[in-house]
């Protein structure tokens, strides 16, 4: 069954959403998994994709933004709204508002919040939707 984690930023604002985003991905890295980045939509999957590249001047993480049509699978990290995986589901991390239908293909998956109502408010159905039907969750405040 999948492993679900809630980290949540004590902090409001997307940038502390990224910066978890980006710890994720490096120990997720460092472990070799697979990673699928889902998002709500173009603009969210451009700004993680801009904060990997420059987050750290010193590092690289290579990665890709998917469409529905793409086949980007090489290079095991991946950002997209549209994009479904249907191999290499190691690990989900949702920065989107929405709970992919796919997130029980994956071994691992990572809910992201920070403390804004909305985002709050979101999450909380998510955590409801997983703890009724069974699903290990954790939560992480950061």
């Amino acid at each position: 069954m999948t492993d679900i984690n809630f980290y949540v930023s004590k902090h409001e604002g997307s940038q502390f959403r990224l910066a978890i985003v980006y710890r994720l991905v490096s120990l997720a890295m460092e472990r070799d998994l697979s990673i699928h980045i889902h998002t709500d939509n173009d603009k969210s999957s451009q700004l993680i994709d801009d904060y990997l590249w420059t987050k750290d001047k010193t590092s690289f993480i290579p990665h890709s933004i998917c469409s529905e049509s793409s086949n980007n699978k090489a290079l095991g990290i991946n950002i997209s709204h549209t994009h479904e995986p249907l191999e290499n589901c190691d690990y989900l991390i949702n920065f989107s508002s929405q709970r992919p239908s796919f997130f029980s293909r994956f071994l691992k998956v990572a809910e992201i919040l920070d403390t804004s109502e909305e985002i709050l408010t979101a999450g909380r159905k998510r955590y409801a939707f997983y703890r009724d039907r069974g699903y290990t969750l954790k939560y992480h405040q950061l």
